[in-house]
């Protein structure tokens, strides 16, 4: 994978905690607690899911090799 595929792929992971985050702020004026993410759990939530994705195509890829 090139750095640019990398880089849009871990800016789609950003854009979708961006995305859960604003439904939170909704859920969080429901409520009338806070339940939004600060900045710094946002691109750990983004880091942790691009990691877990990262790991999945490795696997896939070295069994796609070791099976032929």
């Amino acid at each position: 994978m090139s750095f640019k595929k990398a880089t849009e792929v871990f800016t789609d992971f950003l854009e979708r905690e961006k995305q859960r985050n604003i439904q939170m702020l909704e859920v969080s004026r429901l409520l009338g607690v806070d339940l939004t993410f600060t900045n710094d759990e946002l691109i750990k939530n983004a880091e942790e899911a691009y990691i877990q994705y990262m790991e999945k195509l490795i696997v896939e890829q070295a069994e796609a090799v070791i099976n032929g």
